[in-house]
């Protein structure tokens, strides 16, 4: 039977794990993609990538659908506000087909990068696209907890505003019981598989009642408890559709099957896409202020005016930056010409008194860049007059942390100058440092660092500058230098990936594959508790992936330093 002609208005498909739904669910995208209409998949179980190869493992057969985050992601996503909304811009207004993994991210980011991102698509879509949302009791609970009134709030205006906008939404759930009844109320096709829980046929009693005769409502609520694997019913009241069928087999790689005792899973090669101009679309999207501050009744208005107000906040904080950075560069530049003015008249030492005043002398002997522009190229550097013998003779080697301002940055700034010459990459500083890399603060450090040239960005790694380090001097913290003893620090940093650190060290410096990792550990390869590990130590820069599903620890931990 082909679905596909009842999935043009809300749809919702549920079953009991085991009866078959994944075959239903994903039968009904694989026809969606074959007729080329618009889809994109909320998938919070990483198992939707199989969508991208033949049911053999094979390229031939997939369908070339972008993967964005996850452990097959053709471009890896941030769980953050920004992140969302960037990549909802980029695909409201594309003909586009995409999985948008978030399995590897934990319910508050989650909650925190699709909200931005449902509410930024549902304003700029404006054609027909099919929003496939895989257990949909994830972002439409029937309980709501603290923080997520916003996210439900903005797919509950998908699914009862959204037709006019051109949404298509099909709903995907083991738990029916568990759904917002706001939005199991809406749905015009009902795909009921094998429910054996009375909580959850009960759930759908209601809509059953209101769309169909008593003797309909009766054959099929009797039978949910007995229905075979992969059989269901389809029901569309608006069609006249009540049909009791039995769903094919899915044709392409099926990623969610659960491997017998023994075997190993092996990962298909994926169907090739591009995805440059996504990248490029992602890279120039505007960037959003914090979003816990807005409402779950958000309008775009609000949402623009939101984004003026950061923007202002930005630009003044460029403008006293770039203020405090210029009274350094001109108090530098002052003072070595007072000083060359001196050298002329055969007095440099008068220039002791004004430098010891404002500009301190470094005690850690090294050379900082403030000296180099007091000396300049002149050759009287460190000589003494004749006319100098009732002075107090001085070599001028002013700390520079007086001429760039050090404040709270100092910190951040102290890691990399423990590491010179050495350096991280952001999410290993930023982690070290105590902050989020994503977080506004760290962004204003950074900010000022740069601004001050006491750091510096070289390909993926951050450094300190001569100038960064003489800043610091000798408050300097101490860095473990051996693997092991940066093993201990980062287990230490990061809570709960010790077991899993230990288990990537004693298999360096060989690759050892997902499931394999996950068996070491006692946790299911597909299960949230070890793909919230992963996901702890992939976004510390901790571990490397040269080989899709394959890991290794990185240099950052068994590198030489």
């Amino acid at each position: 039977m082909d679905i596909a002609p009842f999935l043009d208005k809300p749809t919702a498909i549920v079953g009991t794990t085991g009866a078959g739904k994944t075959f239903a669910a994903k039968g009904a995208v694989e026809r969606l993609l074959e007729l080329g209409r618009r889809v994109i998949i909320l998938d919070p179980t990483g198992a939707w990538y199989g969508l991208r190869a033949g049911a053999d493992g094979g390229a031939e057969g997939g369908f070339p659908v972008l993967i964005f985050g996850g452990d097959h992601a053709d471009i890896p996503i941030d769980p953050t506000g920004e992140a969302g909304k960037a990549l909802a811009l980029a695909l409201a207004e594309r003909d586009v087909q995409a999985i948008i993994d978030t399995s590897e991210m934990t319910g508050g980011e989650k909650n925190r990068f699709l909200t931005p991102f449902l509410e930024h698509l549902y304003a700029r879509n404006k054609a027909a696209l099919h929003l496939v949302v895989d257990e949909a009791d994830e972002v439409a609970a029937q309980r709501l907890a603290d923080g997520e009134q916003r996210l439900f709030g903005a797919f509950d205006k998908i699914v009862r505003r959204g037709r006019i906008k051109g949404f298509r939404p099909l709903m995907i759930s083991q738990r029916p019981a568990v759904i917002h009844k706001n939005v199991l109320s809406q749905i015009g096709t009902l795909i009921a598989m094998k429910l054996t829980s009375p909580q959850d046929r009960k759930a759908i009693e209601e809509w059953v009642k209101g769309n169909a005769d008593a003797g309909q409502a009766r054959a099929v609520m009797s039978s949910l408890p007995t229905l075979k694997r992969g059989e269901g019913w389809v029901w569309s009241p608006a069609d006249d559709l009540l049909e009791r069928v039995e769903f094919p087999a899915i044709r392409t790689f099926d990623s969610s099957r659960t491997p017998g005792d023994g075997e190993s899973v092996v990962a298909p090669a994926l169907t090739a896409v591009d995805v440059d101009a996504l990248r490029t679309a992602l890279k120039a999207a505007p960037r959003i202020e914090d979003a816990s501050n807005l409402s779950s009744g958000t309008t775009p208005a609000e949402i623009e005016a939101a984004e003026k107000r950061a923007f202002e906040r930005g630009l003044a904080q460029g403008r006293n930056e770039g203020i405090d950075h210029g009274k350094s560069v001109g108090a530098a530049v002052a003072l070595a010409a007072v000083r060359n003015a001196l050298e002329a008249l055969r007095i440099p030492d008068m220039v002791v008194d004004v430098a010891s005043t404002a500009f301190p002398s470094s005690s850690n002997g090294r050379t900082s860049a403030f000296d180099a522009v007091n000396r300049g190229s002149n050759p009287r550097e460190g000589t003494t007059s004749p006319d100098n013998q009732l002075k107090r003779p001085c070599t001028i080697v002013p700390k520079i942390e007086a001429s760039i301002g050090l404040g709270a940055e100092r910190k951040p700034l102290a890691l990399l100058a423990a590491a010179y010459p050495a350096g991280y990459t952001e999410a290993q500083w930023a982690s070290l440092a105590g902050f989020k890399r994503t977080g506004g603060t760290w962004s204003t450090y950074k900010s000022r660092l740069r601004t001050k040239a006491a750091i510096e960005q070289r390909g993926d790694l951050w450094f300190a500058t001569q100038a960064g380090v003489d800043a610091i001097g000798g408050d300097v913290p101490t860095m473990p230098r051996t693997p092991d003893e940066r093993l201990a620090m980062w287990k230490g940093k990061i809570a709960g990936v010790g077991p899993m650190l230990d288990a990537l060290r004693n298999h360096y410096p060989h690759l050892i594959s997902r499931t394999d990792l996950a068996f070491r550990l006692g946790l299911a390869p597909g299960g949230g508790t070890f793909g919230t590990y992963l996901s702890r130590v992939r976004s510390n820069d901790l571990i490397e992936e040269p080989e899709r599903g394959f890991y290794r620890l990185s240099s950052a931990i068994m590198g030489d330093i």
